[in-house]
């Protein structure tokens, strides 16, 4: 079964900042003031206003970015793009330009926009939103708050309507009392989500600490449930006032679209003006002058990790050199397979990530770079020494040669992949207008070209003292202070001294005019997809299609081993600098069904990447030695997961499946895999399996990249001929059950499972998208609206669909607060208020046929899912992989594509009755108190 093409977002909380930032070049764009071209009258009564167009932003890739002035000191940049269409808006305010009683104001208007404005009265944005197979989205950060409504165009009247939505919310919002009210209660929801995550507090904690910030709420973008409470409806339309105006507000448009119309739109919808009302506030931010460390016990995480953090000051926003060779230093540290961390993420089994995080909305003030892992208690003090000892070669030892080439290759890849869809190159032109690093839009990679080891190893030097960093190390329930205070001092001293379609525009999805399919004679299905990009697309699967019941860890082992062992010829260390000096970005995996490789590689590298491949797939390296690492790798990271809903649900649902695995069993089995175990898996996988290549690349273009991928499949094994028959696993749950298990979270996390039988036939696909967007994947979608919107009980509601060879599955999710430690509210009932709303939502789907407007609207999300799905040449290979793997062939998403118009209420009512029929598996995880507050009440499901 198709698992996804059916995606929209919710309303989130991020906290990163995206890679690319800069503004253009005024030195030389040419400044022209124009007159608003004649408009037509179905403009209504509006008014534009007048703009100035100040020239080409000449981006590098051929990309040129077309930019404005409007009267009222708002910037315009569109960008025409083949692929999805995004009208995004970024306003210079985030929870840094807060006073700290009203601390997350910013978050909680962004929310509220959504609620309802002058331009569109009382209705439901989502809804609108919605009925144009749109999805829509914003996030708050510590220094920028941005809007954004994302689309296909499906109709000619797409654009004029996404800009008068989207700019009436940002300039007209009515900010009702009721809904006001309303959304605190979800507002504080996702406040308490937060605060249950051990990351966002040691992230915070490491911000304050790293530069003095005094703030009484325990997370300093959402803020605390007290300021949200005690917030007023004057507060927040002053705030709104003093933050949300023109000048303070960038709208960049990229996707299919004509400047001149899109100006013009942009000019009558966004042409109020309004100045602060009062001096913004900007955060006082003090770096600290020596090294502080903070150990916080958590009181929610029962998985036994520890979260460790390790902040610095870091660049100015706008020092476009320094932010680079930032980037080229967290790449050197954490962004290589051979990266200067790589052994000690081996060692301890784990990842450490290092970025900059943008802070203040001021451009001259300073960013924060910030090291972050997770490892096992026991392990903590251990791994914080290394990495202290690691950052330190940072700045002693300066990079190789080899090292300098694949961090410059990775930089540049990593760009070309931005700028290849809608929403990263609306991104990248978005956020570096509001940093104002203005060469990075012109001469990123001449800067990258241009850089020097020194380069590097001096920024290392300038911003990673050791002497002036913030620690923090978040404990898992159960430590104690005892226990922090001796390895404390332990570390302290160590590191003292160191398709037809029947709306107005036609779309095909995937070309299939481009694509030719080849059987090998060794039986291997090989599918090479046509592009114009010197990015080559690559996946490699040796797979069967059925299941050899074995040990729980027995795949797992077979992976990490594959991952991290090496091969016969050569270490994973010597293997990683091969990749990293090539930029080939590959990884490979090994499941109960078989071993696949993802990579993407340069064309000019392929030979390089071929062979490299090959090696790790036919030449594994299996030996005792590794076998005991990788075990105890694995012993690592599976005691740290927290508790989770989902192993009991799997356990159920997915039951006689390897899926069925929970980490408990994952765990217990390791004590007892073996090496013969291994390779028992590995041969049975080489010698019994079928095999596929899918490559998307400029076959026309490097005609000898064919030759290349044929030579290089001719050295695999003879496998099976290729069988897309769905393996037959299916059984009906006769009963239902019931599963708990307990976590020291605020919130309850509860599933509501059911198991279906599936043909595989692309209308009962179809139909189960449709239902899934109509049911809970959507903002708009009944779940969301119910019990989020109306209902208050949550904020995040959702539901999914997936499956396993004739099963099918389709879950529904809600996290609902009971418990506020904070401020001592309980509210158990949230629980069985929660179930009931699923299964009162569940009834109505099964008895009352859906909307004419509720259907074309999920069709058109549908359609915009899969066109966006198509948009990099990494979607397009896994989406001509998935269709060869079907009975329809690779015109699967096509007919689909077609088939969606098609679609009849009664054929998801059929649908809803079909999935909802069967018995439901209930799993949710939350307090002791909250689980026996409830027991009479879940005990009574099962009856």
């Amino acid at each position: 079964m198709k698992i996804d093409p059916c995606s929209i977002t919710n309303i989130n909380l991020y906290k990163s900042s995206p890679v690319f930032c800069s503004k253009p070049d005024n030195e030389t764009v040419r400044e022209q003031t124009n007159e608003i071209p004649e408009v037509t009258k179905d403009y209504n009564t509006r008014t534009p206003i007048k703009y100035t167009y100040t020239g080409d932003i000449k981006l590098q890739d051929g990309i040129v970015a077309k930019s404005y002035k409007l009267a009222n000191g708002q910037r315009v940049v569109i960008v025409p793009k083949s692929g999805s269409t995004i009208v995004k808006t970024y306003v210079n305010t985030g929870s840094f330009n807060e006073p700290d009683n009203i601390r997350g104001i910013s978050h909680y208007i962004e929310h509220n926009l959504f609620n309802g404005s002058e331009e569109f009265g009382d209705e439901q944005f989502f809804g609108e939103v919605d009925k144009m197979g749109a999805s829509t989205n914003a996030s708050t950060s510590f220094a920028n708050t941005d809007y954004y409504i994302k689309s296909n165009m499906l109709y000619e009247e797409d654009l004029e309507n996404k800009i008068r939505l989207h700019a009436g919310m940002l300039t007209s919002p009515k900010f009702l009392t009721e809904k006001l009210e309303k959304e605190k209660k979800i507002v504080n929801s996702e406040i308490n989500m937060c605060l249950s995550e051990d990351e966002n507090i040691g992230f915070t904690q490491t911000v304050k600490n790293l530069f003095n910030i005094n703030s009484t709420s325990n997370d300093l973008v959402a803020g605390s449930t007290d300021n949200i409470t005690a917030l007023t409806r004057e507060d927040v339309v002053e705030y709104f006032n003093n933050n949300y105006y023109p000048g303070n507000m960038t709208t960049v448009i990229t996707g299919e679209v004509d400047p001149d119309k899109t100006i013009g739109l942009i000019a009558k919808y966004f042409n109020q003006t309004k100045v602060p009302t009062s001096q913004r506030k900007f955060e006082k931010m003090i770096p600290t002058e020596k090294a502080v460390r903070q150990d916080i016990i958590s009181e929610k995480s029962k998985g036994g990790a520890s979260s460790i953090f390790i902040g610095f000051s870091g660049p100015e926003n706008n020092n476009t050199k320094d932010y680079i060779y930032m980037q080229a230093l967290s790449v050197l540290a954490s962004g290589l397979y051979e990266s200067r961390f790589s052994d000690i993420e081996r060692t301890f089994g784990t990842g450490i990530s290092c970025g900059t995080e943008k802070l203040s909305s001021r451009p001259s003030d300073k960013s924060m770079i910030l090291f972050e892992t997770r490892i096992s208690e026991g392990n903590s003090e251990h791994l914080i020494s290394d990495i202290y000892k690691g950052i330190n070669n940072l700045s002693q030892i300066p990079p190789t040669e080899n090292e300098l080439q694949a961090v410059k290759n990775a930089l540049k890849k990593d760009y070309d992949l931005t700028l290849e869809t809608s929403s990263g190159l609306n991104s990248f032109i978005g956020t570096n207008l509001a940093s104002e690093r203005i060469d990075v839009l012109k001469n990123y990679k001449e800067i990258i070209d241009k850089m020097t080891a020194e380069d590097i190893q001096q920024t290392a030097k300038k911003y990673l003292d050791l002497n002036k960093a913030a620690l923090t190390v978040v404990h898992p329930n159960g430590t104690t202070s005892e226990m922090i205070k001796n390895n404390y001092e332990q570390i302290s001293q160590t590191n003292a001294n160191n398709v037809s379609f029947t709306g107005a525009i036609h779309k095909t999805p995937i070309n299939i005019d481009e694509i030719k399919t080849y059987r090998t004679y060794n039986n291997y299905e090989v599918v090479l997809n046509n592009s114009n990009s010197d990015t080559v697309q690559y996946k490699m699967s040796i797979e069967k299609n059925a299941w050899t019941p074995r040990k729980a860890a027995t795949a797992e082992v077979l992976s990490d081993l594959l991952k991290n062992a090496g091969t016969k010829n050569h270490t994973i260390q010597q293997l990683s600098k091969e990749a990293d000096l090539y930029a080939i970005d590959s990884s490979i995996s090994a499941c109960d069904y078989g071993i696949r490789i993802y990579a993407d590689f340069p064309v000019e590298n392929a030979d390089k990447a071929l062979d490299l491949f090959t090696e790790r797939v036919l030449s594994p390296n299996f030996s005792e030695k590794e076998l005991t690492a990788s075990i105890k790798r694995l012993k690592d990271a599976y005691s740290r997961p927290d508790v989770s809903p989902y192993d009991k649900l799997l356990k159920k649902i997915y039951e006689n499946t390897p899926l069925a695995y929970t980490t408990k069993d994952i765990r217990e089995s390791l004590d007892t895999i073996t090496l013969n175990d291994v390779k028992d898996l590995y041969n049975e996988l080489i010698t019994s399996s079928q095999g596929k290549f899918v490559i998307t690349g400029p076959f026309k273009n490097k005609p000898e990249l064919k030759d290349q991928i044929f030579d290089s499949v001719s050295k695999y094994p003879k496998v099976k001929v290729w069988d897309n028959t769905l393996e037959k696993i299916y059984t009906p749950i006769e009963k239902t059950e019931v599963y708990t298990d307990i976590n020291l979270k605020n919130q309850a996390d509860i599933l509501q499972g059911f198991r279906y039988k599936q043909q595989g036939n692309i209308k009962d696909n179809t139909c189960i998208c449709l239902l899934n967007i109509i049911f809970g994947s959507g903002t708009a979608s009944r779940l969301f609206e119910d019990l989020r919107e109306t209902r208050h009980l949550a904020y995040h509601v959702s539901s999914s669909n997936g499956g396993i060879g004739d099963m099918g599955t389709f879950v529904l999710k809600i996290g609902t607060t009971t418990e506020n430690k904070e401020t001592g509210e309980k509210t158990f009932d949230n629980v069985q208020k929660a179930i009931n709303g699923f299964n009162e939502n569940i009834e109505r789907i099964k008895t009352e046929p859906v909307s004419e407007e509720e259907l074309e609207a999920a069709k058109k999300q549908l359609k915009s899912s899969i066109l966006s799905s198509l948009e990099t040449n990494s979607g397009k290979n896994r989406e001509v992989g998935y269709n060869s793997n079907t009975p329809y062939g690779l015109n699967y998403t096509n007919e689909m594509y077609n088939m969606i118009d098609s679609i009849t209420a009664e054929d998801i009512l059929n649908t809803a009755n079909y999935i909802f029929n069967s018995k439901p598996v209930y799993s949710l995880t939350g307090t002791k108190e909250t689980l026996d507050a409830n027991k009479e009440f879940l005990d009574s499901l099962t009856r």
